[in-house]
């Protein structure tokens, strides 16, 4: 048997939910990855994330994909100018968004779906502004998301790397594992250029704070660029490292 995807809606808000393979199965409950971009990059991979839970290196998981009308609004933490002339300004809506998230739609899928409603069996994954807009859920609400996974996030954005200065992280916080391929910014022209040197600024920013191996881990690939194709083939080792046996969080 296959896992099976569900389309619902809550309150105008699309989802698409990802039931593993033995959901249903009497007094089974699993734990939630909430994912940004209604779970592109999970839809991507579905079938390696499967042989992953039959061989045992991953834990089943149900996956709920959270759509959004406007990532340039939803997945910004505070209003900022448009990075590229002529594209819309970010609108800084992200403490909605996330406020959204925690207090109507994950309280939903609780109610309706067999969850491990924890901080520990709880994640939470984007990409690029997705991956920001985690990293934002990191400081709000360290209690609901236990397990947090930043691909290409946009670390660039005017004003985090200070943000996270004045927010100190917590070896006892969520766990983190942070992605960057190499190659992402390097022919841009603006503010994303500093896509990677960013990203390193983030991570040893979290490490002078304190954070171990133990709770953070920071992967890189030579030939990453900030594509699609890089954020689904990375996903996997996220989550093998998230919620794979040896990581408990706490």
């Amino acid at each position: 048997m296959e896992g099976t995807f569900r389309r619902e809606e809550v309150r105008g808000r699309r989802l698409m939910i990802y039931l593993p393979r033995s959901y249903g199965t009497e007094g089974r409950k699993y734990p939630v990855v909430y994912l940004q971009d209604e779970g592109s990059v999970m839809r991507q991979t579905t079938n390696y994330l499967e042989h992953l839970s039959i061989t045992g290196e991953l834990p089943e998981l149900i996956f709920v994909g959270i759509a959004t009308p406007d990532r340039n609004h939803e997945y910004t933490p505070w209003p900022r100018a448009a990075a590229t002339p002529g594209s819309p300004d970010f609108g800084g809506g992200g403490s909605g968004y996330l406020k959204e998230l925690v207090e109507v739609i994950k309280p939903y899928i609780d109610r309706h779906y067999a969850t491990l409603p924890g901080r520990a069996d709880t994640g939470l994954i984007g990409y690029s502004l997705g991956g920001l807009i985690s990293m934002y859920a990191y400081y709000l609400y360290p209690d609901i998301f236990g397990r947090i996974g930043l691909l290409s996030a946009s670390f660039w954005y005017e004003g985090m790397l200070e943000y996270m200065r004045t927010r100190v992280a917590t070896p006892c916080g969520p766990q983190l594992y942070m992605y960057v391929g190499e190659l992402e910014g390097l022919y841009k022209t603006n503010v994303q250029k500093q896509m990677v040197p960013s990203t390193r600024k983030a991570h040893r920013l979290l490490k002078e704070q304190g954070l171990s191996e133990q709770v953070l881990r920071f992967d890189t690939d030579r030939q990453g660029t900030h594509d699609s194709v890089f954020f689904s083939r990375q996903l996997p080792a996220a989550l093998k490292w998230l919620f794979g046996a040896g990581h408990d969080a706490g």
